[in-house]
């Protein structure tokens, strides 16, 4: 099977999150994607972040009517720190039959060589990268690894869930910008 694998701390998980995995799938025909909540990520600082379980819960609950998408436990459950290497290790052992494809937006492009085993990655994990019209590709010019992603084009979807858990404090309007099925449990657990 050819998996997709969408990870994040999803703090929220956020239409462009869905636009995101529905544009790689339909590109890549891949059979499923998989939603992976990270539990403890090291690149990421911020200590206000909504427990993982109750991240597990919302993602899945915005996923019951996409039927080739699921939500895992996997990242969550990794002791220490949520590391894209290790989750692709335990990945393969499990299902080693599977082709997995790491889904994920250009901004990582420039920062990749940050990410503990990174060339590890490149080896081992095929990346699908959406590219954003505003990206300034310039800055690749002197990147040696561009040939190992695949790029996909993507309507831009101009949401961040920073921008969604500001909203939600400045109780202005989410619509449209979360899936409906969690729009008001959002409002709840970030006011």
């Amino acid at each position: 099977m050819k998996i997709g694998l969408l990870g994040g701390s999803f703090d929220p998980l956020h239409n462009g999150h869905l636009a995101l995995a529905e544009t790689a799938a339909k590109a890549l025909e891949l059979d499923k994607v998989l939603f992976l909540p990270s539990g403890n990520h090291p690149l990421k600082k911020e200590k206000n972040v909504l427990p993982a379980e109750k991240r597990f819960e919302l993602v899945e609950k915005a996923l019951q009517n996409y039927p080739n998408f699921e939500v895992s436990r996997l990242d969550m459950e990794q002791e220490g720190f949520s590391y894209s290497s290790e989750l692709i290790k335990r990945l393969k052992d499990i299902s080693p039959e599977n082709d997995f494809f790491f889904i994920t937006g250009d901004d990582i492009i420039a920062e990749l060589p940050n990410w503990h085993e990174w060339e590890w990655l490149l080896q081992n994990v095929q990346f699908v990268v959406a590219r954003r019209p505003d990206t300034d590709r310039d800055k690749w010019q002197h990147l040696d690894y561009l040939e190992y992603f695949i790029f996909i084009d993507m309507k831009p979807h101009d949401i961040s869930s920073t921008e969604i858990r500001k909203k939600v404090k400045n109780k202005e309007s989410i619509k449209g910008l979360v899936p409906e099925s969690i729009e008001q449990e959002i409002k709840d657990l970030y006011r």
